[in-house]
């Protein structure tokens, strides 16, 4: 006796389902709300590399704009420090190995400086100039 309520609900429902028709197609919805944005996807794959810069060393990187240069000790005499042909001296200074500045640099020209030694003084200054391209 069991089995007669749960087949008068079979029948029941199946009839129910029987009878709903396809209607007319209802009004569209509002739009939901966004949801969360998912994980990250896998990275590309890499580019092709791109042409050349103008004036670049190597077409890797453009040529700096400015450089330092300093004089160098030869035979016992510090030579002059001096900017390539293309180039023009920026700034100039005159420092002893200490560190400390000691005098104002002698101009070589546009585009070099040197430094002298002060009576008494043990060490002799080194020229440390600023060259830019011309």
């Amino acid at each position: 006796m069991r089995t007669l309520p749960i087949l008068a609900c079979i029948v029941l429902g199946s009839l129910a389902l029987a009878g709903c028709a396809k209607g007319d197609k209802g009004d569209k919805g509002d739009k939901g709300d966004t949801g969360a944005p998912g994980a990250a996807g896998p990275p590309g794959p890499t580019g092709q590399a791109g042409p050349p810069g103008k004036d670049g060393r190597d077409g890797v990187s453009p040529p700096p704009q400015f450089r330092f240069v300093r004089g160098a000790p030869e035979g016992g005499i510090m030579k002059p420090a001096m900017c390539g042909a293309d180039e023009i001296m920026v700034s100039a200074t005159c420092v002893v190995t200490t560190g400390e500045i000691m005098e104002t640099p002698r101009t070589v020209g546009d585009n070099g400086a040197s430094c002298d030694s002060q009576p008494g003084q043990s060490n002799q200054p080194n020229a440390f100039i600023l060259c830019a391209k011309r």
